[in-house]
């Protein structure tokens, strides 16, 4: 039995030595107790030496081997001090109170030696195994939170280490903050397609060249681009939807370039009053005022300043670009409707500045000729518009000047198949009714007549007039150089 409990001591005190050799730190400390209690043991009695010193021995035989098995075993070191703990929980009670009190020195690393008893070794080796398992244990968090730091500093995310003490324990956590990414800003024009078409590009009500034209979208117009079918865009300009061939679209244009090449700007004033420089500078001399929500084209633009038309006058200035609201327009699509009234307008301006009175030189001419010129206006126009009036006596006077008619306004005006009312007895009827002309309509047809002799001209060199129901019926409103004015057409 004493036997048994010999080899068992022997036995704790080698994987003393084993837990000493891997924690030198620990072992050195160790040496210091170990010191005092080597004083301490100088005066035990010297008779139990020659066992001790063969324990002691035997121990240093094995000493080599113990430290090669701990490096290449390290693996092993919680099993081991596992099962110590286990065998000394479950034999402490019998070891106290049946072994006998025996000493035992130990040799440490430095040289020095520890003496303790047996007692005292069992549970200095379980202290030892207890804070060898802690340590082991804070190793191995310890590398796992090296082990992710270093992962982390690989990414582009910020890492901050936050420790948190929970018990008599502290635990190292890794607090992952993502670095927030500058999301890009969604242009504002990113849906919007202008028109690369050499003059226009129909707009249909289907995907295909068959489909009914709805509208033209002309050069530099733009669409808002509401889906892709192939390579049809389907689009909505002004009152137009409908598609059109991708091909004559531009898209994905940058907004500054959409807003300086396309855009048509304006401003509207966002404060009380707004005071327009001459110059972009405040210190610059003060031009006029512009008030809340009035609008105004812009000319051009800079960071701080906006150049603008201030009145019809063509009056330029420029307001500070932080108190208008810039508003930026695209020319629209123009629907079938609309482009009827477009040309319908057109067409009055066109008349408009082909009929504006303008002036040559007079004619001589006889009250004769006045008489019977007004005459053959109030017959031929008595309820038309003085301009109407003033167009038919140009046409007799153009007729005097032409080389293919009489050169005299008697002689074109009864000239055969010119003028109806010449032979259908209705200038005969005003010729004699002349004296007594004096309604608006007759003071009139004197006025008008008059004023084309002394040289005011509405109808250029045109040779012809007739009611316009039947010059249309005739085709004569194919003519190129035909006006329309009040019901008569001119060419």
């Amino acid at each position: 039995m004493k036997t048994k409990r010999t080899v068992l001591s022997m036995i704790v005190v080698l994987s003393v030595f084993y837990l000493s050799v891997i924690f030198d730190i620990r072992s050195q400390n160790n040496s210091i107790e170990g010191t005092s209690l080597l004083k301490e043991d100088s005066l035990m009695t010297e008779t139990s030496a020659i066992t001790e010193e063969a324990d002691i021995t035997a121990e240093d035989a094995n000493d080599t081997s113990i430290q090669r098995f701990s490096y290449e075993n390290n693996s092993n070191t919680s099993y081991l001090s596992a099962s110590v703990n286990e065998y000394l929980s479950e034999n402490t009670d019998e070891l106290n109170s049946n072994a006998p009190s025996q000493t035992i020195r130990t040799m440490n690393s430095d040289g020095s030696v520890t003496v303790m008893n047996e007692g005292e070794t069992a549970l200095n080796m379980e202290a030892e195994a207890s804070r060898t398992a802690e340590s082991a244990k804070e190793d191995t968090e310890f590398s796992a939170l090296s082990d992710e730091i270093a992962t982390a500093d690989t990414t582009d995310e910020e890492v901050t280490p936050v420790a948190l003490e929970n018990d008599a324990e502290i635990e190292s956590e890794l607090v992952v903050l993502s670095v927030p990414k500058k999301e890009a800003i969604p242009s504002k024009y990113a849906n919007i397609g202008i028109s690369i078409a050499e003059n226009y590009v129909n707009i249909r009500d289907e995907a295909s060249t068959e489909g009914k034209v709805l509208g033209k979208l002309f050069r530099d117009s733009a669409a808002e681009i509401l889906k892709t079918e192939g390579d049809w865009y389907y689009v909505e300009s002004g009152s137009v939807k409908g598609y059109v061939k991708s091909d004559y679209m531009k898209t994905g244009i940058p907004d500054d370039e959409i807003i300086e090449k396309y855009g048509i700007l304006s401003i509207i004033v966002k404060v009380d009053g707004l005071n327009v420089r001459e110059k972009p500078d405040t210190e610059s001399d003060k031009l006029d005022v512009i008030y809340m929500n009035e609008t105004y084209p812009v000319l051009d633009l800079t960071e701080e300043w906006i150049k603008v038309d201030i009145t019809d006058d063509k009056e330029i200035g420029f307001v500070r670009r932080e108190y208008a609201e810039l508003i930026v327009d695209f020319k629209d699509a123009v629907s079938r409707e609309e482009e009827k009234e477009l040309e319908r307008l057109k067409e009055e301006e066109r008349i408009k500045k082909e009929t504006e009175v303008k002036y040559r030189d007079g004619v001589n001419y006889t009250e004769a000729d006045l008489k019977l010129l007004a005459c053959l206006v109030h017959a031929e126009a008595g309820g038309q518009s003085y301009e109407g009036k003033l167009a038919v006596a140009n046409i007799v006077l153009n007729r005097v000047k032409s080389k293919n008619h009489p050169n005299s306004i008697k002689n074109v005006i009864y000239a055969p198949g010119q003028f109806s009312v010449a032979t259908s007895g209705s200038l005969a009827k005003q010729l004699a009714n002349y004296d007594d002309y004096s309604s608006n309509a007759q003071r009139l047809s004197i006025k008008a007549a008059r004023a084309a002799l002394e040289g005011a001209n509405n109808v250029g060199t045109r040779l012809y007039f007739h009611s316009y129901k039947s010059a249309v019926n005739k085709g004569y409103d194919d003519k190129r150089n035909c006006v329309k004015i009040d019901d008569q057409l001119f060419w």
